[in-house]
């Protein structure tokens, strides 16, 4: 008995051995202005009983999560594994050969999300796995239109599962007086945005009125890693590669008491003059936008000022509900309004992998991107089937379908 007993207790050690490597590791970056609607589709495509864990504040909107369950379709057991930064630096990771690319956030381990689901994590918490590097790359912008492109990178497999939507957003002051001026930008125009970005603009630019010419508004932004940077700088005619002035906020007891060009820093390996880079994380720039500038905060030629930044519609949402987004070129932004054509801030989303990926990788990858492409693009943007109107890339003209 007792031989049977050992017997049995090793075939149950071999079973559960034979589905640990049964199991396909899925590792996911890239865009985090489309992370909720990625985050929603590895949900859905899974059977209910799956388990997970994630950094941050909810699931969608964290910069790392994990997923651990079976696949609806083939029932295929999966680890989903993501580790979001930004577009650019998406495309980077899965394109450039050598020397090969980890993610900036190392994914965390399955076992944080075998225990509980919604293990909410933090860095102290989470097992990390070591650096790895990524199978699937979501992006709101064509390789083509970054520098990871041709000798030495891979030439990616694409495909666009929606449309990525993107708003202007004016900050908050403290300021009375500059408070009602702001109240009146409601606006911004591609040559306003031009004017901005090339180092600021009085309000009364915007507003028509002489009075608000002694307030300058400047423009936060993102980081080179970012493909609402990328989209914003190509809709506007600012250019893609184009050389802007963006500030970074110092923030002081719940309000911004400064600003300053954006230090120089190094992103994704190449090095940036101050001004030139921005924040690395959607989320972080609209906690910055939503603090109120002090009333006797001063720029640097000692005059009050404001300042305003664009992102991703949800990422617009944390910066006074959404309510301080600006209508571009006289139209507000309305999914409708992006399918018609009449509101032209958008870009498309890709999720990409190699031309190497193969096997069950490759199938939660397409499972995953026909979840998005047919059902959950909503969640961030905008369903592709819903279109009526395309571009052939960012900033082009909008052709009706």
């Amino acid at each position: 008995m007792k031989m049977i007993k050992t017997a049995l207790t090793a075939l149950i050690a071999l079973a559960f051995v034979g589905i640990a490597s049964a199991q396909t590791t899925v590792r996911i970056t890239g865009s985090t202005a489309f992370r909720a609607a990625t985050v929603t589709a590895i949900q859905n495509i899974l059977n209910p009983g799956y388990t997970y864990g994630y950094i941050g504040s909810s699931v969608t909107g964290a910069n790392q999560s994990t997923f651990v369950g079976t696949t609806k379709t083939g029932n295929l057991s999966v680890i989903v594994k993501c580790s979001w930064g930004g577009s650019v630096g998406g495309v980077q990771t899965i394109a450039q050969q050598s020397p090969v690319v980890t993610t900036a956030l190392p994914y965390i381990s399955e076992t944080n999300a075998l225990t509980a689901t919604g293990l909410v994590l933090t860095a102290a918490t989470a097992a990390l796995d070591s650096p790895a590097n990524a199978d699937i790359a979501m992006s709101d912008s064509f390789q083509s239109s970054t520098a990871f492109i041709g000798v030495g990178f891979n030439t990616l497999v694409d495909t666009v599962v929606g449309v990525v939507p993107f708003v202007w957003t004016k900050g908050r002051h403290s300021d009375d007086a500059v408070t009602a001026s702001l109240a009146n930008v409601s606006n911004i125009t591609p040559l306003l945005a031009r004017a901005v970005l090339a180092g600021g603009a009085p309000v009364s630019m915007f507003t028509g009125v002489e009075a608000d010419s002694t307030v300058y508004v400047y423009a936060m932004g993102r980081d080179e890693d970012s493909g609402t940077r990328l989209t914003a700088f190509a809709d506007s005619g600012f250019g893609v590669f184009g050389n802007p002035l963006q500030y970074e906020a110092t923030v002081a007891s719940g309000a911004i008491t400064a600003v300053a060009p954006y230090r120089a820093q190094t992103v994704l390996g190449t090095p940036y003059t101050a001004g030139h880079s921005g924040y690395s994380s959607g989320g972080t720039l609209a906690t910055t936008l939503n603090t109120p500038v002090a009333t006797a905060a001063r720029d640097a030629l000692n005059s009050k000022f404001a300042l305003i930044a664009y992102f991703g519609v949800n990422d617009a949402n944390g910066v006074n509900g959404g309510n301080n987004n600006l209508t571009y070129n006289g139209v507000a932004y309305s999914a409708e309004n992006v399918r018609q054509g009449r509101y032209t801030f958008w870009g498309f989303e890709h999720l990409m992998y190699r031309s190497t990926l193969a096997g069950n990788t490759k199938t939660v990858a397409d499972q995953i991107a026909t979840q998005i492409r047919t059902t959950d693009a909503a969640v961030s943007g905008v369903l592709l089937s819903t279109m009526r109107v395309s571009r052939v890339t960012e900033g082009a003209v909008i052709t009706r379908n």
